[in-house]
């Protein structure tokens, strides 16, 4: 009897796709921080998790929080093998900098087959 593989997330390796979902991320923290000037809209934390459900065209925040050590939880290989398993693609946006000096690093992650 073979033993059931664990899920597991790997870093999408399609450039285009990759740019694309880097886009979908970006463009959504436009929009959002457009409607709430103070800041408080779901997904707009410095570092933030966001699935991908390409059939139904929907960006769905999964995390948003406002240091790394609060994110660390959600990015973990287990939590994102989980996720990964739920939707087509995760994308996680992380900014380390400062407001006035940014330093955003895009990760885009699917589930391994």
């Amino acid at each position: 009897m073979s033993t059931p593989t664990k899920p597991k997330a790997e870093l999408v390796s399609d450039k285009a796709m990759t740019e694309l979902l880097k886009r979908k991320a970006i463009d959504f923290r436009k929009a959002a921080s457009l409607k709430d000037r103070d800041g408080s809209v779901k997904g707009l934390g410095s570092y933030a998790l966001y699935g991908i459900d390409h059939a139904r065209g929907q960006l769905v925040v999964l995390a948003s929080e406002p240091t790394a050590g609060d994110f660390n939880k959600y990015v973990t290989a287990k939590a994102k093998a989980d996720v990964c398993s739920r939707y087509d693609q995760v994308v996680e946006y992380r900014d380390a900098g400062s407001h006035s000096n940014p330093k955003v690093t895009i990760l885009c992650w699917t589930k391994a087959e």
